[in-house]
């Protein structure tokens, strides 16, 4: 299942019993999913991230398909003005926290970076106007 683009910044919290909390621990264990993360500061296509990891396109493919059932990758849209728009992904995430309590495990990821959508329309020129 893949996350959706989050237009609204703040925390995410996965519990014990959430496919998210071992799904985000399975792809912080993964060193090419690690790699990505590094690498998408930016926004980048999965060829982009393949190529500023080292990596096959093919491993991108199903590491950004990994990372995007988890906090930590975000998808958006690369607009073309030909009309030949691209999948772009950035990191969903600026910290995270692990608690450990009586009920298990807590991995809460904060995200603060700007609202995409928005920054999307200020570098297009695109105005509601």
């Amino acid at each position: 299942m893949k996350r959706q683009a989050s237009y609204a910044t703040g925390p995410t919290t996965a519990t014990e019993g959430d496919e998210t909390l071992d799904a985000t621990f399975e792809a912080l264990a993964d060193p090419d999913c690690r790699a990505i993360l590094g690498a998408a500061d930016a926004p980048m296509t999965t060829s982009e991230l393949a190529d500023a990891c080292d990596i096959a396109l093919s491993t991108a493919y199903r590491k950004v398909e990994r990372l995007s059932e988890t906090p930590l990758l975000v998808e958006g849209v690369r607009f073309d003005p030909e009309g030949d728009h691209a999948a772009e992904y950035s990191r969903g995430a600026t910290d995270a926290a692990v608690e450990l309590g009586d009920d298990g495990v807590t991995l809460t990821v904060e995200d603060e970076s700007v609202d995409s959508l928005a920054a999307t329309a200020e570098t297009t020129g695109i105005s509601a106007d």
